[in-house]
């Protein structure tokens, strides 16, 4: 039960990571990591570079974008954005044999380096400006993954991520996919089995969770983004649906098919959902 695990769990990292051997750092796998984390920071600088930072320039500044034109879900999607970062960084780091300890400060440092470049560029355009918002949501994503692993409790509520292109980024409303906020869709999952007490675990597949969906609609088409009370005109969407735990569901023997199903885990697959608002849909399958 989620209550047990709560009492039982003491932070893991300073009973189980205390007992690692401080092993030696193969540099053959860190150097290239390292080549590839820099190369991958500059691709994504420059994609930014075309999809956002083509406005006019000005001094540092910074602004208030909650409850923007977007609906927050720029917001959500920075959370997002620094889980997924720490989560494969830290992989990364530990594949080269770096510390336990280290690899979880070092995950959650290239998770802010690479989220608060964007967060200074910004602020140095007349449309954009600094946003507390976006370091708050920079900050938790980057450490979520991490409180995770020394708080076992926390594992039970994760977050992932959906796309399809939508009708309007068809139309050619938007130029570049990381702007199609219409195909996005954020989920927060559960795992059941954490809050069931132990006579029901067995009625309830471990691999099978339950996840909270949100997403937007008629969002930034046309030149009237807010309403007269200055309120983004577009929809909030809701939805539930089941998810997959991938790593308990296949329950791989090889270590490297569990890395590979724990990095897929970041995504919500195609599942039955129901949009329960603004209205009521139910969806086959949902992505």
């Amino acid at each position: 039960m989620f209550a047990q695990n709560v009492n039982d769990s003491t932070f893991r990292y300073n009973s189980e990571n205390e007992q690692l051997e401080n092993p030696k750092i193969k540099w053959e796998i860190l150097a290239p990591v390292g080549i590839g984390i820099g190369a991958i920071n500059y691709s994504m600088y420059k994609y930014y570079q075309r999809a956002w930072w083509g406005e006019e320039r000005t001094k540092f500044h910074t602004f208030n974008d909650w409850n923007n034109a977007d609906m927050n879900i720029d917001k959500i999607g920075h959370l997002y954005g620094g889980m997924v970062l720490t989560k494969l960084s830290y992989k990364l780091y530990r594949l080269s044999n770096v510390s336990e300890g280290w690899s979880m400060f070092l995950s959650s440092f290239t998770s802010l380096s690479f989220q608060m470049q964007i967060e200074f560029h910004d602020a140095y355009f007349k449309k954009w400006g600094w946003s507390w918002w976006d370091v708050g949501a920079n900050v938790a994503g980057a450490v979520y993954p991490n409180l995770q692993k020394m708080w076992t409790p926390l594992q039970a509520v994760n977050l992932k991520y959906s796309y399809h292109p939508s009708q309007a980024y068809k139309d050619g409303w938007f130029d570049y996919w990381i702007k199609d906020y219409h195909g996005f869709t954020y989920w927060l999952t559960l795992d059941v089995n954490s809050i069931l007490p132990n006579a029901a675990d067995k009625f309830w597949p471990d691999w099978l969770n339950i996840a909270f969906g949100y997403g937007v609609e008629k969002v930034k088409l046309g030149k009237n983004i807010y309403n007269s009370a200055g309120n983004p005109l577009g929809e909030r969407e809701w939805y539930i649906a089941f998810d997959y735990d991938l790593v308990k569901l296949f329950n791989p023997k090889s270590e490297w098919l569990r890395e590979l199903l724990e990095t897929l885990n970041i995504i919500h697959f195609p599942a039955p959902a129901i949009r329960f608002s603004p209205s009521a849909i139910y969806y086959g399958l949902y992505f």
